[in-house]
């Protein structure tokens, strides 16, 4: 289990005067690492090595957003098992101890020079020793999304630019979240406030690339619920990244 503090600088806060969810993601990953230091399985540490963390699922609920000047507290932890997929659970707090927002996700350990997944237990054996077998169970269920949307769906184009890129050179997790809420009709996203979200990785997107992102409503909810979910599906050309699916809440 790895704790710290942060503190909502103005430079998280967007509308509202709430972290922005791309700052919160940047946040969320930065822990992460932090916490994977400890373990010797960090960014750096693992590409020594010829490895790289990626993530493949993410699941998170928002309670409350953070706000601008609130110290919070996140508390991450990972559990492991002998097949491909290491888990990692996130809980964020408010200073008097109120549950803000919670997740998991779930990442493959890549093999560099083959291209190809191989497992932790194997690899990383240390992350099992550590730490790994003494966290609480993180849920290894997912939502599978489509990877396809109807011919009505909202279109809405974006160009890779060198601000989205992360240290591999390949757009940063945090940004594909962005461009799903960016792509959300604005009768949702000015009436109702952003509670979660579900994310498939597949694909990497680079320097230039021109990325689609197609959205649409989900029909879960009627028209008059206080509820609405929309799934974003994004591409390169016929190519499928990723896709987003947020949830929102008047």
């Amino acid at each position: 289990m790895f704790e710290r503090s942060y503190t909502i600088l103005p430079s998280d806060a967007g509308a509202g005067g709430v972290i922005k969810p791309r700052s919160l993601v940047d946040c969320l990953q930065d822990t992460a690492d932090m916490a994977a230091s400890e373990l010797k399985a960090d960014v750096h540490s693992v590409m020594d090595r010829g490895f790289a963390w990626v993530l493949v699922h993410v699941k998170m609920s928002a309670d409350r957003w953070p706000e601008l000047g609130e110290v919070i507290t996140i508390r991450t932890w990972h559990n492991v098992n002998d097949g491909l997929y290491t888990f990692r659970a996130f809980d964020l707090r408010s200073d008097d101890g109120k549950a803000l927002m919670n997740g998991s996700t779930s990442w493959l350990l890549l093999d560099l020079a083959r291209s190809r997944p191989v497992k932790p237990v194997k690899n990383m054996s240390q992350i099992f020793i550590l730490d790994g077998n003494e966290n609480p169970h993180v849920s290894s269920e997912f939502t599978e999304l489509p990877r396809e949307t109807s011919e009505n769906a909202h279109k809405k184009n974006f160009e890779v630019r060198l601000h989205d890129l992360d240290a591999n050179d390949h757009v940063n997790n945090a940004v594909y979240i962005e461009w799903a809420v960016e792509s959300v009709p604005q009768e949702v996203s000015i009436n109702y406030q952003l509670s979660g979200w579900d994310v498939n990785y597949r694909k990497g997107a680079y320097l230039g690339d021109k990325v689609i992102v197609s959205t649409q409503e989900d029909p879960i909810y009627d028209n008059n619920s206080p509820i609405k979910t929309l799934t974003g599906t994004m591409k390169i050309g016929e190519t499928f990244l990723c896709a987003v699916r947020t949830h929102w809440q008047r």
